[in-house]
């Protein structure tokens, strides 16, 4: 029974739906239409609806196209329109929302020619930035990519400062477009290179030296290739020297192995001692203690030294004589030139040789000194006061006793904080006078007041000469000064200049007038023993004496 009753409530059910389904009398299924972006979804028989509007699906505006639905098509608004950046010189009219171009790059009113000598440069070394048709580049904003790697003045010539790459941009002031641009690298400082002569003889050796190893990456020739030009003049041995093999001239290049760019080159000679000078110096590395004295010697017999006129490059690191005896003074690189001065283009004879010099050597100044003015002895003026001594000061022409006295300490490398450079006898006697190293044997009153509060009035004193010593002749109306070479218990021997119109070894005695006194410099310290001279004051060999009397009654000037 209960059965029956649940049955006939599923048909009643089913009954009303199909009844009242719709505002139609008949019966029926739904017909829906789907939802659109304004409109839910709706049964097309009687217009119910379910569900809701889906909305609009915009999609953004373009520069061209205004913002529209997806689905339905509806616009809303108008385009964008595009948003334009002027036209440059690499790039015509350019949208910035679609990337959309219009046009062409522009064309400046200017075009500038430039060049750059170099694309790269090493650090110190300089290159030049050429625009035609200015002068200068004072018509243009410079900029550069990046600071401090190169300077550049207003003539376009560039220096490297630092290791690194910048771009140099030249823009004219009066055309802001028109603009040129250029990359530049600064590398590596390059080697700068030397042997001690480029003109050897058959079998001679050399080896390359760096005057700035310090300032480079590689830290010695082994960072380097070596090649030859032609491979035949020169070879190379185990420990990198090199050796003359035949006649002719060959280029010597070092590449470094970490950057080829870094290389330099030295082109070197292989001649006849037969006919060029060569010259060879203390040893063939050319390496030399300062404090030390050596003379250069010539190859064969070409030329004698005194023939040739030697010139060094820095008197303050080393001086040579015109005998070539050079004196070493400081650490440091020096180039003497020798060549001959009755025909000073003749290359034959023509040469520079490079003294290497390092550390240091305790010297004899003394003994230096001395033999440094025994070379000269016997030599003789031109005549009228001519003579090579005032040539040097300069002051030729004059009287020179001063001067020998000076070229001689000066060319035994010493200082003239100890002595003075002087040419009147009353000065160089004053200056020791106030530098506290004079030594009166005579009482002297000087004509002017004296520095360092010394009195103007000196008495004498009991001094025995000393070798190195300068003797000043000031007493009795003379006008003199001299080297003293040695002294005993009688007699000051000494070696003078403009005596008799030459340098002679004189012998005085300690008691003569004449002579107002003795200047002691204060020589470099030495540890060792110093030279005796009192071999001086013997006969020669020969049974002759080295020197010659003074008479009590001879005018020395």
């Amino acid at each position: 029974m209960k059965k029956i009753k649940f049955l006939i409530i599923i048909i009643s059910s089913f009954s009303l739906l199909l009844c009242f389904g719709c505002d139609k009398k008949e019966q029926h299924q739904h017909t829906w239409q789907e939802a659109t972006c304004l409109n839910a979804k709706v049964c097309t028989e009687c217009g119910e609806t379910e569900g809701n509007a889906l909305g609009h699906n915009w999609i953004d505006a373009t520069c061209t196209t205004a913002k529209y639905c997806q689905r339905c098509g509806e616009t809303e608004g108008v385009a964008l329109g595009h948003q334009w950046t002027e036209a440059t010189l690499t790039a015509p009219k350019t949208c910035t929302r679609c990337q959309i171009t219009e046009g062409e790059p522009l064309k400046p009113s200017t075009i500038i020619e430039a060049t750059l000598n170099h694309s790269y440069i090493s650090v110190g070394s300089k290159t030049r930035l050429i625009v035609k048709n200015y002068y200068d580049l004072t018509a243009f904003y410079v900029e550069f990519s990046k600071e401090n790697i190169i300077s550049m003045d207003n003539y376009g010539l560039i220096e490297g400062l630092n290791i690194g790459l910048t771009t140099i941009t030249l823009t004219l002031k009066t055309d802001p477009l028109s603009k040129v641009s250029f990359d530049i690298e600064v590398i590596s400082k390059q080697p700068s290179i030397y042997v001690t002569s480029t003109r050897m003889e058959l079998n001679d050796s050399t080896s390359i030296f760096f005057r700035n190893l310090n300032e480079l990456k590689e830290e010695s020739i082994n960072d380097f290739d070596i090649t030859f030009e032609n491979g035949n003049i020169l070879t190379l041995d185990k420990d990198k020297k090199l050796i003359a093999t035949q006649y002719g001239t060959d280029t010597v290049t070092i590449t470094s192995k970490l950057d080829k760019r870094i290389t330099s080159s030295i082109e070197i000679s292989v001649v006849s001692a037969n006919s060029f000078v060569i010259l060879y110096g203390k040893d063939e590395t050319g390496i030399v203690k300062a404090g030390e004295q050596f003379q250069f010697q010539i190859a064969n017999s070409l030329c004698q030294n005194s023939e040739l006129k030697w010139i060094s490059s820095d008197s303050k690191t080393a001086v040579i004589t015109d005998q070539g005896v050079v004196t070493l003074k400081k650490e440091g690189n020096v180039t003497i030139t020798v060549y001959d001065p009755t025909n000073p283009s003749d290359d034959t004879k023509k040469i520079n040789y490079i003294i290497t010099i390092i550390g240091e050597t305790e010297a004899d100044y003394i003994s230096r000194f001395i033999h440094m003015a025994l070379r000269e002895n016997g030599v003789h003026e031109t005549g009228n006061n001519y003579q090579k001594y005032g040539e040097w000061y300069p002051n030729n022409g004059q009287p020179w006793c001063a001067m020998f006295v000076s070229w001689c300490w000066y060319h035994s490398g010493l200082s003239n904080d100890i002595l003075c450079k002087y040419q009147g006898c009353y000065a160089g006697m004053k200056w020791c006078t106030e530098k506290g190293i004079m030594h009166f044997v005579q009482d002297y009153t000087f004509t002017e007041k004296l520095e360092n509060n010394v009195s103007s009035e000196q008495k004498a004193t009991n001094y025995q000469p000393a070798t190195g010593d300068i003797v000043f002749f000031l007493s009795s109306g003379m006008s003199h000064t001299g080297i003293v070479i040695y002294s005993d218990d009688l007699y000051v021997y000494t070696i003078e200049g403009n005596t008799s119109d030459q340098v002679a070894i004189k012998r005085w005695s300690l008691n003569d007038a004449r002579i107002t006194g003795y200047a002691h410099p204060e020589y470099p310290p030495y540890s060792s023993e110093r030279e005796d001279f009192s071999w001086i004051a013997l006969p020669k060999d020969d049974g002759t004496n080295w020197w010659s009397i003074v008479d009590e009654q001879q005018k020395v000037d």
